[in-house]
């Protein structure tokens, strides 16, 4: 299988370039910086470039789409909407075009609003599933949940001839950057109530990615995909009473849940996270 990756050479990208090159995947990384190392080829290539997209993707299997800017604090509104929707549909109009049968779209938890919110923005209950409603209002938010839409619309368009999986990641790490930006507050859940104290492992990212180019998925799927507990020592109950009394709690979960149910992916892909902070500090 030839895959495209869109954004391969950022954070997450890496991780999910590595591994399915791991697992036998004829892979091309596509970016507007080269590869940081030596793991597979890679184009460079600006998505928004409509031309340069259909150029890269002729001849794919599949598309592994997360080339965005992946967070808005540093970029004004406009131009964070802008980079990422026209990116994504850019993706799926070659999709649709040259009917690649398979998109994986990394969307993201903020289709649900958070973190990034300009309201007080609060659950309805936890853990959050699929079906809760979604309330974005920033730009970044808006721009994935937008993408979403086009993943449906391409769905439609092309009837069946494309297929797409949209993964929703919270805040995604490494055992580093995990030491770096969330060990520090491990002792502040204030710090991470809008993120609802959620991470999940670049690897597991790359997991999830790897299980989705493989699933019998007919039509449009998004899931949540994180570690399975939050990134604090506080029982989660704790922390939900304290910050968003209001939100329902479902019953059957651990002390220290995560507040994304990713149970679908467990479900319908395999998906199962292999790493949690605790591992990291080993």
């Amino acid at each position: 299988m030839k895959v495209i990756i869109t954004g391969g050479s950022g954070h997450t990208g890496i991780a999910i370039v590595r591994e399915l090159a791991a697992q036998g995947y004829d892979v091309l990384s596509v970016d507007r910086v080269p590869l940081p190392m030596d793991i597979a080829p890679y184009k460079l290539s600006d998505c928004e470039d409509i031309g340069a997209v259909f150029s890269v993707c002729a001849g794919a299997d599949a598309i592994v789409h997360l080339a965005a800017i992946p967070r808005p604090i540093y970029h004004a509104p406009a131009e964070v909407y802008r980079v990422n929707s026209m990116s994504t549909f850019n993706i799926f109009e070659v999709a649709a075009t040259l009917e690649i049968p398979r998109v994986v779209y990394l969307s993201s938890v903020s289709v649900l609003g958070f973190p990034f919110a300009y309201s007080n923005l609060a659950p309805d209950y936890v853990p959050i599933d699929e079906n809760h409603p979604k309330r974005p209002e920033d730009a970044y938010a808006l721009s994935k949940y937008i993408g979403e839409e086009i993943a449906a619309a391409t769905i439609r368009r092309t009837e069946g001839a494309v297929s797409v999986i949209s993964l929703r990641p919270p805040w995604i790490h490494t055992p580093q950057t995990f030491k770096e930006q969330l060990l520090p507050h491990q002792n502040d859940p204030a710090f991470g109530a809008t993120n609802l104290w959620a991470y999940v492992d670049t690897r597991d990212v790359a997991q999830a990615v790897h299980k989705a180019l493989q699933a019998d998925i007919i039509g449009h799927e998004a899931f949540f995909i994180s570690a399975a507990n939050s990134f604090m020592t506080e029982p989660t109950v704790s922390l939900v009473e304290q910050f968003y009394p209001n939100a329902k709690i479902r019953e059957g979960f651990s002390e220290n849940f995560s507040l994304l149910d990713w149970r679908k992916a467990q479900q319908m892909l395999g998906y199962s996270p292999a790493y949690s902070w605790e591992i990291y500090l080993q």
